[in-house]
């Protein structure tokens, strides 16, 4: 694959993987970075893309491995909760559902944001997150029950 072709793949992409870092990372500019790492990381490696048809599983798996690692090594510093409040809610900017899919867990967010935000297929899904794809079909099934919950309770307190 060459630069230019690279370049256009990300340009394309970068919604998508801006949504599976922010899935992870639940923070803006935690997101932009593990983004930027993850491009810089697929272009450092691009020589082991065997198939260029692959190209949006293989980075959107290298975005999340890298959103992983960030919040692995993210430390949480006393008064954070008083900067975020500083600088506005990220979530006013997203609509009910998505702050649904926000709350779920980990395993849950990551694929429902797959499915349905990026249009992976459940095999490509299973493949970026390197597990079996009956446990993709049922995380899916489970957030997806998870939302319904959670989307009639709030119309229950209306």
């Amino acid at each position: 694959m060459r630069r230019m072709e690279f370049c256009e793949k990300v340009i394309t992409y970068k919604y998508s993987l801006y949504i599976v870092a922010y899935a992870v990372l639940q923070n803006e500019a935690d997101a932009q970075d593990a983004v930027c790492s993850a491009i810089l990381k697929a272009y450092e490696h691009l020589d082991q893309l065997k198939d260029a048809r692959k190209f949006k599983a293989w980075i959107i798996a290298i975005t999340k491995n890298e959103a992983l690692q960030m919040k692995r090594k993210r430390l949480e510093l006393p008064g954070d909760e008083k900067v975020e409040a500083l600088l506005g809610s990220v979530q006013d900017h997203y609509n009910e559902l998505w702050d649904v899919v926000q709350s779920l867990k980990e395993e849950f967010r990551l694929v429902i944001v797959l499915f349905y935000y990026d249009n992976l297929s459940l095999r490509d899904i299973a493949r970026v997150l390197d597990i079996p794809i009956g446990t993709v079909k049922s995380r899916l099934n489970r957030g997806r029950e998870l939302i319904k919950t959670s989307l009639e309770g709030k119309e229950e307190q209306v």
